[in-house]
Formats: C-alpha cells, sequence, structure tokens
C-alpha cells in the first residue's frame, strides 16, 4: 500500500512539472513500478487483468489526455474511467443520463470497499444533499455522479469549481448529438460547464457512436482534439443471426421454433405496446414466465417485471417482451438471448440493445426476426415525429400565448399535447429543434407548487438569494409562477436562489418535479422568415431514413454480420474479415 501511494504521489508530482512531462511520463514510471497500474486494479477491483482496450484508456486518461472511448456494450467502460478517477488528486465528475445508472454504479463501487464515491440529484433528502455538498467540500469524495440538468445550475458549478477536478467524464455520449439516438438537451450545456470547471482531462464514453456522431459531438463541445479509441464492435460470445419472414404470423412460427431451443432468460423486444402485449400472451401459453413491459404500464407494475426479471431463484420470469423503454440500467450479466421481433431504427440501438446479452461473457444468442415491412413502422415514426416550419410555429405561438411571467414557462408535456393536437414524440422533437435553433431553452425536472421550511436568515441582507428569503418570510411559496409573476422575478433565478438557500441550510423546500420551465428567447416572428432549408429540416428526415437503411442492410446482408457492425461504426477491417459465430459466417463455412 505504502509503495502505491508513493507512486501515486510521483504521478502528480509528474502531472503538475510540464518538463518532467517531457522527460519522465507516468506511463514510463507506471512499467517501471512492476505494474503498478495493474495493482491498483486488484486493489480496488479485485480483477487480475485488463480488458482489451482498458488499458490504453486508462493510461491515456493518467497522461492527461483528453480521450473519446467508442466501447461495446457489457465490455467494461465504467471501469476505465472509475480506476484513474481513484488514483488521480482532487475530484472525478461523471455525467449521466440516469439516476439508476448512477446508483447502481455508486452502491456497487461501495460494495467494494470504496466509500469516496456520491451521486447527488433530486431523489436526495434535504439532509443528504447537504452532506454530500460538505463531503464535497472537504474533498471526501474521488467520484461524483451528477446528472446533466445539474449543470445548468450556476450555484452548483460555483461549488464543483471550489475544488480540484481532475477529470470530467460524459457518459453515454452520444446523448449530446442532435442526431444520436438518445439526444438528450440538457447534455448541450456540458460545454459551457467544461469552460467554467476547466477540468485537467475530459473523457467521453458510448457504446454507439458511429463516425459522424463522434463528429458531431466533438464540434458542439468544442474541447481540443480528443485520442479516440474504438474498441471492436466484436463480441464474440454473441452469435448474430437473422431470419427472414414472410410476414408477422410467420414470425410466431420462428419465435416457437427457436426460443424451444434457448435456455436462460431473454428479451424479445418489439416495436409497437400491442405487439408485446401479444407476444407475452402467445409465450404464457405456451408455458413461459413471460410479462410486458413499455412505457404505458404503470410505474409499479414496471417496477415488479424488472424485479421479477433479475431474480435468479428460480420464482422470477424467463422472459421480458419490451419496447426499447426497457433499455438502459437493464445490467443483468446472464442474459442468454434477445429476440428482435421488430428491426430497430438504427444500427447503434440494435448493438445497444443485443449488448445487454452475455455480460457474463458466456455465449448468448442474438436473434432478428426481419420481415421486409417493417421499415414501415420506422417510416411512420419519422412521419409522425418530423419537424417542419408549420409545426414549429404553431408550438412556439402556443408557448407565447401560454400564461407565464416574462419570457418564462411552466408546462406540462401532456396538457401541450392537448394545445398543439401533435403526438408526444413530435413535441419533444419540436422542443429540440426549437432549443437548437436558439429559439428556447428548457429546464426539466420542475415543481409546479412548493412549499418551503424557513430556518436560518441569511447575514447577507444585500444579497439576492437573502432578498428572495425575506420574500418567503411575507409569503410562503405555493405556485411558482404566481409568485414569481407577483414579485417580477424570473422562475429559473428563484429555482437557483432556492437551491442555494437549501445548499446553504437557510431553507428546506420540496415539491412534485412534474413540469418543464421554458424561457423563450426569440420569437415566433424570426422563425417565420426563416426558409425550411435555413433551418436545415430536411437534414432530419434524410439523416433518420439513411440510419434505416443502414439497419436494414444489416437485415439482408450475406456477409459476415460482425464486418458489417465494425464497418458502420468507422473501424478499419480487411475485406475478407470474418467472425466466425454469426449465422453468416457459420453458413458460407458450411458452402
Amino acid at each position: 500500500m505504502g509503495n502505491l501511494q508513493n507512486l501515486l504521489k510521483e504521478i502528480d508530482d509528474i502531472l503538475n512539472s510540464s518538463g518532467d512531462l517531457q522527460t519522465q511520463p507516468p506511463l514510463a514510471q507506471l512499467e517501471k513500478q512492476d505494474d503498478e497500474l495493474l495493482k491498483a486494479l486488484q486493489q480496488y477491483f479485485q480483477y487480475d487483468t485488463f480488458r482489451h482496450g482498458q488499458r490504453e484508456i486508462i493510461e491515456a486518461i493518467l497522461n492527461e489526455e483528453n480521450v473519446f472511448a467508442v466501447f461495446p456494450t457489457g465490455h467494461g467502460k465504467s471501469l476505465c474511467y472509475q480506476l484513474p478517477a481513484l488514483m488521480l488528486p482532487g475530484t472525478t465528475v461523471v455525467v449521466s443520463p440516469l439516476i439508476s445508472l448512477m446508483k447502481d454504479q455508486v452502491d456497487a463501487l461501495k460494495a467494494r470497499g470504496i466509500e469516496s464515491v456520491s451521486l447527488i440529484n433530486s431523489t436526495l433528502s434535504w439532509e443528504e444533499y447537504r452532506l454530500e455538498l460538505n463531503r464535497l467540500k472537504q474533498n471526501k469524495i474521488k467520484l461524483l455522479y451528477i446528472s446533466p440538468e445539474r449543470l445548468r445550475s450556476r450555484r452548483f458549478l460555483d461549488i464543483l469549481n471550489s475544488v480540484l477536478i481532475s477529470l470530467f467524464v460524459i457518459d453515454e455520449a452520444h446523448c449530446i448529438s442532435q442526431w444520436g439516438h438518445d439526444f438528450r438537451p440538457a447534455y448541450l450545456s456540458i460545454c459551457d460547464a467544461i469552460d467554467t470547471l476547466y477540468p485537467r482531462a475530459i473523457a467521453l464514453f458510448t457504446a454507439t457512436a458511429p463516425p459522424d456522431i463522434r463528429k458531431d459531438i466533438l464540434k458542439i463541445l468544442q474541447i481540443p482534439e480528443p485520442r479516440v479509441l474504438v474498441q471492436g464492435m466484436e463480441r464474440p460470445n454473441l452469435r448474430l443471426a437473422v431470419h427472414k419472414s414472410e410476414d408477422e404470423k410467420q414470425k410466431y412460427t420462428l419465435l416457437e421454433k427457436n426460443i424451444g431451443s434457448l435456455k436462460g432468460n431473454g428479451i424479445v423486444y418489439a416495436g409497437r405496446r400491442s405487439e408485446t402485449e401479444e407476444i407475452a400472451d402467445f409465450l404464457q401459453k405456451q408455458g413461459y414466465r413471460a410479462d410486458y413491459y413499455h412505457a404505458g404500464r404503470e410505474l409499479h407494475e414496471r417496477k415488479q417485471i424488472q424485479e421479477a426479471f433479475f431474480d435468479d431463484s428460480g420464482n422470477g420470469l424467463d422472459i421480458v417482451v419490451a419496447t426499447n423503454a426497457f433499455g438502459m440500467g437493464i445490467d443483468k450479466p446472464n442474459i442468454r438471448y434477445i429476440i428482435h421481433w421488430t428491426v430497430t431504427g438504427t444500427l447503434e440501438e440494435y448493438c445497444q440493445e443485443v449488448g445487454r446479452a452475455g455480460r457474463d461473457e458466456k455465449d448468448s444468442d442474438c436473434l432478428l426476426f426481419y420481415f421486409h415491412e417493417d421499415r414501415e413502422l420506422h417510416e411512420w415514426f419519422i412521419k409522425e415525429s418530423a419537424p417542419d416550419k408549420p409545426s414549429l410555429l404553431k408550438l412556439l405561438r402556443t408557448l407565447e400565448n401560454l400564461k407565464g411571467t416574462g419570457q418564462y414557462r411552466l408546462v406540462a408535456i401532456d396538457e401541450l399535447e392537448l394545445e398543439v393536437s401533435y403526438k408526444i414524440a413530435k413535441i419533444q422533437v419540436g422542443l429540440a429543434y426549437l432549443e437548437k435553433l436558439g429559439f428556447l431553452k428548457r429546464w426539466h425536472n420542475v415543481p409546479s407548487q412548493v412549499s418551503v421550511r424557513l430556518r436560518t436568515q441569511p447575514t447577507d441582507g444585500t444579497s439576492v438569494p437573502s432578498k428572495l428569503y425575506t420574500h418567503l418570510r411575507q409569503r410562503r411559496m405555493t405556485d411558482i409562477l404566481s409568485f414569481c409573476r407577483d414579485l417580477e422575478l424570473s422562475p429559473r433565478r428563484v429555482m437557483e436562489q432556492l437551491a442555494e438557500l437549501q445548499s446553504e441550510g437557510h431553507l428546506q423546500y420540496w415539491g412534485k418535479d412534474d413540469l418543464m420551465l421554458i424561457e423563450l428567447l426569440k420569437d415566433s416572428e424570426l422563425l417565420a422568415s426563416l426558409s425550411e432549408e435555413q433551418m436545415g429540416l430536411g437534414d432530419y428526415v434524410k439523416y433518420k431514413r439513411s440510419r434505416i437503411d443502414k439497419m436494414v442492410r444489416y437485415a439482408a446482408a450475406d456477409e459476415c454480420r460482425t464486418k458489417v457492425i465494425r464497418d458502420y461504426f468507422g473501424e478499419e477491417v480487411s475485406e475478407d474479415y470474418r467472425c466466425g459465430t454469426c449465422d453468416n459466417c457459420l453458413t458460407n463455412a458450411v458452402m
């Protein structure tokens, strides 16, 4: 242990000395010390070896290089930032899109005896939030998980800026790109956060970013060119196969034929909610313990299904039939098969979903039932969600006409759906496009009503938070918009100041996070003056269709399926490459 601590001090000294970096890089030190990096791996995680590609990423991070790592799902990308975080001085910030993913990783690290980890999100109580902020200020947190929305708080950035940020990690980095299959506008605030925090190194991780997505991400972030490390999309334990179907009815024949030979737990992914229910019913009648999962089910039902699927006692579910709502956070190591009833809209989505199989590195099957008319479902999705000038104008004008305060509106998506008569998917894409064009900015998970319990008066009576505290003494807030309207305050600033007052212990507030706060930046008259070409609206449809084309190419391919995937993600593979395990490789080998 003493040798490791001495080495880490030497690494820190080297990282802080530009002269030493030229003559004695940290990586050389690691090699000379009987591979202390491997010793750290054994100490913290009890692993004897690195998986292919992990060490290269970790060494680059320890050498203060910016990295962009594209790793297949289930290949251990989280260790690539967790280990250097524990070795580097200061704090590593990890931006992650799902609270459940953060919690799983924090719980797993604590189970290994690593206590210098934390997450800060909306699930924390006031006391827990205060405790974690104090730990952060006392430099007791090496690895801090946060949501991207948290970075929109100036107060929180100021707190982060008071500690040394050695590494800034963006997990699921494809969420940054407007073309990514899971675009999340809050990720756009990361650019400002990086400029504020100035971390020593930046690391981006994703399992699903082909070259054009990576280019878009780097264009948005505007960070120094990172070292791009693409780990092969090949997972030798995953047996890829496609079964072509003449019609929907034949898929049931394929399901009955194949599922009898598949052992263990599996997931069947379907494109429509109604299909998940019908397929689950079919499997139940065949004697399987199966249930369906989609976003239309109640939250407690979805939780029960997930728990039953993770139950390996023999009393849980054999199969979950689901839409892609059963997605991120499904980290069950022994899923033995993934069946796709319908082609996905992109090859990235397909790779992410099949990547949930065989995380224990044992053989697992990934079957796709391909019917050529499946494409029509995704064409319909594009048509339903694609923004056009009239729909964007209607959406923006509707927002302008909603009751609010100044340029701010508090909006419930379901109410907005009634106002504009669009599907929620079209509204979400429209809002994202308006934000991309600079017409608005959004804050998610804002409470419509807030209850406040006052504690201690801030000592600086002239500060903005102190003035807010005084207003709250005179009138306890319930409805945020009416409170802000009466006092001529910005809702965004009020929420930020409430968070500041709470973090300093002056008050406690709570409310159901059920709304979206929208700040209108430009008016509809300006939008009306723009052409669809200037808005880039045709690019959306063209891009989405090109993604479907590539997915269909995979399904119809007669060459090695792994080669098709690796080509798509920009890997260099020889023309005669063969994985040896997909259906096409096995068929051609027989021939």
